[in-house]
């Protein structure tokens, strides 16, 4: 995808999120059909179920729209708000009781996997994988792997300090330094 295509992309989302928050249904509507693809996604990594996903998706709409006023177009671009709503959704669902209880009940086998019902979402969802991936690959191994354990994997940054084997802080810095880089190399 083209710079001028994504930045017409967050222009359109950005729209659609300021009309959201004068509680425009209709831009709602339409954040949702722009939007809701990709962000399952993001929360079907992290819970790696498909109704729970489902559900983590549902509750992250709710507060988009009853927030959609809280979004900074100067702080990122809209879709990388979105997201993070949903990554915080997915993880307060997975850190409850009944979901670590269920998980180990759960196999992938028993569980549908996404489909390619929308071949246009997927191509834009692998041109922005491309570049996103490319960013990443101009960080250092450890802030990478920080940043993936964390945004991909759905893992608190104490959680990466422990699986890694270094301290909370360091942890941390590598992250928020590193999404730095990526968000200054993406706007590139």
């Amino acid at each position: 995808m083209k710079p001028t295509a994504i930045q017409d992309s967050s222009e359109r989302l950005d729209l659609l999120l300021s009309r959201c928050s004068l509680g425009d249904q209709s831009a709602f509507a339409e954040l949702y059909e722009a939007t809701a693809a990709k962000l399952f996604g993001v929360a079907f990594r992290i819970l790696k179920r498909e109704a729970w996903a489902e559900e983590a998706l549902q509750e992250a709409y709710m507060k988009i729209w009853r927030y959609a006023d809280s979004y900074n177009p100067g702080r990122g671009r809209p879709m990388t708000w979105m997201i993070n709503v949903v990554r915080n959704q997915s993880l307060d669902l997975l850190r409850k009781a009944d979901y670590r209880a269920a998980e180990e009940e759960w196999s992938p086998e028993k569980d549908a996997r996404m489909s390619g019902d929308n071949p246009a979402a997927m191509a834009e969802t692998s041109q922005e994988l491309q570049r996103l991936m490319a960013c990443l690959s101009g960080l250092s191994e450890e802030q990478r792997d920080c940043i993936l354990l964390s945004y991909h994997q759905g893992y608190t940054p104490s959680e990466v300090a422990a699986r890694i084997e270094r301290p909370v802080g360091t942890v941390k810095t590598w992250i928020r330094r590193g999404l730095i880089k990526v968000r200054e190399c993406l706007d590139q």
